[in-house]
């Protein structure tokens, strides 16, 4: 599979909980051109964003973590800086995800665990979104975060 060399400059966000999983994305994007931060939190991940967010063009958002899940952090990167893109991703079956408030399917998601061309493919699907629909919560608890 053949993708696009980024944007010179083009930064990632990685959270996720789990070190193995931030590592293994790091290392990918990095060694194809990316510039890539890494947060094991969300409270970690809005502290990077408060420094970056002008210089970060998309946050991958592990949906299932402890203490604030990625939906949850979704919605507030969206309501601090809109323009944000976000890629969620997770291992866990769609009845976890529905439980988490992942219940919009246009949202962009990748499963874990991943290879190095579905990364990839996500990554640049998402980034060549040109306008990331803002998130709706209604009573159903659907969000569509691009």
């Amino acid at each position: 599979m053949s993708v696009p060399f980024p944007a010179p400059g083009t930064t990632i966000l990685v959270v996720d909980d789990e070190r193995v999983t931030r590592r293994v994305a790091y290392r990918i994007l990095s060694e194809e051109g990316y510039r890539v931060f890494e947060a094991a939190s969300a409270e970690e991940a809005m502290s990077v964003l408060d420094m970056a967010h002008r210089y970060t063009h998309l946050v991958m958002l592990d949906v299932v973590m402890p203490v604030m899940d990625g939906v949850e952090l979704g919605r507030e990167i969206l309501a601090k800086w809109p323009s944000l893109r976000l890629l969620y991703m997770s291992a866990h079956p769609a009845e976890v995800l529905l439980a988490h408030g992942l219940t919009d399917l246009r949202v962009r998601f990748l499963a874990k665990p991943f290879t190095h061309d579905e990364l990839l493919a996500k990554v640049q699907e998402s980034l060549e979104r040109r306008h990331a629909p803002r998130p709706v919560d209604d009573a159903e608890g659907v969000v569509d975060h691009g």
